[in-house]
């Protein structure tokens, strides 16, 4: 299953547009957006480098991520 990644250079132009608007729920979607977008990038690219996963290594991961990392 493929996911479209969020492209992080996309998601800046918009935390600058949010910011320029000054509302701070607009600049708080997208700096999470940026996040989302910069995170997504790296761990596509990590994996496409890596060896496969083993579905304990993926539920560890997942776990991470619904988590937050705590």
């Amino acid at each position: 299953m493929e996911f479209e990644t969020p492209n992080p250079f996309q998601a800046g132009g918009r935390l600058t547009v949010a910011r320029r608007s000054g509302d701070p729920e607009q600049i708080a979607a997208a700096e999470a957006n940026v996040a989302e977008a910069k995170i997504a990038a790296y761990v596509k690219r990590t994996l496409a480098a890596a060896p496969p996963l083993t579905a304990a290594q993926v539920k560890r991961l997942s776990g991470l991520l619904r988590t937050g990392g705590q």
